[in-house]
């Protein structure tokens, strides 16, 4: 029943709430910087939110990023979270510096292979690892499942505690809770704590069949997320090209107005540089004249004007009789000020 009811939501199945308030109330923050918080398949982005919400209650400087592969529910949870990505867990590009991962992956089986595995062993890998040195883990997964997961969990991650969802949840899925601070265990810790995942699996521990503490129970815990000097994330990236970052990236770059300046005609993109000695009263009269510095300049306004004129010039024979004219034409260059006293010519 339970994979079938799995198969029918596509392998989604959101925390819910009330089960999460449970495990909110054990949790406490100890540490510096900014408290970075991860759910590699967020669904619409509610779990992270709230939980986000209840420990700005103890520490204000908290970041969620999540992930989400489905369209509609991707837009959702990049409404409510402070950085979301449209992608596959698996071609994410970030760092290893969360403190808190959030990770309840679809419940299937792929290939004969447990798909909360993958995301798992991916996860926590040294060339795709997320995890911060002592960061917390909450996984939320079907309680068999733990037998396939054990492995990874008991040689990756320690001080490993697990508590299933009330009543009110447990029916359809048997989901349970695996608390575990990333860092490696020693060789007794690992060899113990395998062992304790497997037989949860087959729901008997030490041999005979004992109940797993429910999330109703975490009143006698306190789950810590452990940050010093944490620094924000810089690197949060789809695997492939994303128009929109595309844009952002070049706005911020050099390169956008290097490729500009080279496809812009030089007429197009001619300025006046800083002249290499000081200018003489009649190079500042030709550059106010031809309209470089003209404009408003306190009381009074001044435009710089050049037009042609033409000189007429009469001819004479030595006799000092006109035989002819003699025309020149010229630019003249004209300083016009706008006064409140009028307009007057600067020639």
């Amino acid at each position: 029943m339970a994979r079938i009811a799995s198969e029918s939501k596509l392998g989604y199945y959101p925390w819910p709430l009330d089960e999460l308030k449970l495990i909110e109330n054990a949790m406490s923050v100890k540490g510096e910087g900014v408290l970075n918080m991860i759910d590699p398949c967020c669904g619409k982005g509610e779990a992270l939110a709230h939980m986000q919400q209840h420990l700005k209650q103890q520490y204000q400087a908290v970041s969620t990023y999540g992930v989400e592969l489905e369209k509609t529910r991707y837009e959702q949870a990049n409404q409510v979270l402070d950085y979301c990505l449209n992608e596959g867990y698996e071609n994410v590009r970030t760092e290893n510096k969360y403190n808190l991962v959030l990770l309840n992956p679809p419940y299937d089986e792929v290939f004969h292979e447990r798909t909360e595995l993958r995301f798992l062993r991916a996860l926590s890998s040294k060339s795709k690892n997320i995890f911060a040195p002592d960061s917390l883990l909450l996984f939320c997964v079907p309680q068999y499942v733990l037998g396939a997961c054990a492995n990874v969990l008991s040689s990756r991650f320690k001080d490993i505690k697990v508590y299933r969802f009330t009543d009110n949840h447990f029916d359809v899925f048997k989901q349970v809770v695996v608390f575990a601070h990333f860092g490696r265990p020693d060789k007794e810790e690992r060899k113990k704590t395998s062992a304790y995942l497997r037989q949860i699996a087959k729901k008997e521990v030490d041999g005979s069949l004992v109940p797993l503490p429910t999330l109703e129970e975490l009143d006698t815990e306190n789950f810590t997320i452990k940050f010093d000097g944490a620094q924000p994330i810089e690197l949060f990236r789809a695997g492939r090209l994303n128009a929109e970052e595309l844009l952002r990236d070049l706005a911020s770059s050099g390169l956008l107005q290097d490729v500009e300046k080279e496809l812009t005609p030089l007429e197009n993109r001619a300025v006046m540089g800083r002249p290499m000695l000081p200018l003489k009263p009649t190079h500042g009269g030709i550059a106010v004249a031809s309209g470089p510095i003209s404009g408003n300049l306190g009381n009074h306004i001044i435009s710089g004007i050049t037009k042609q004129v033409t000189e007429v010039k009469a001819i004479h024979d030595d006799e000092g009789r006109q035989t002819g004219e003699e025309y020149t034409k010229h630019f003249k260059s004209i300083v016009r000020s706008f006064t409140a006293e009028g307009v007057f010519d600067l020639e």
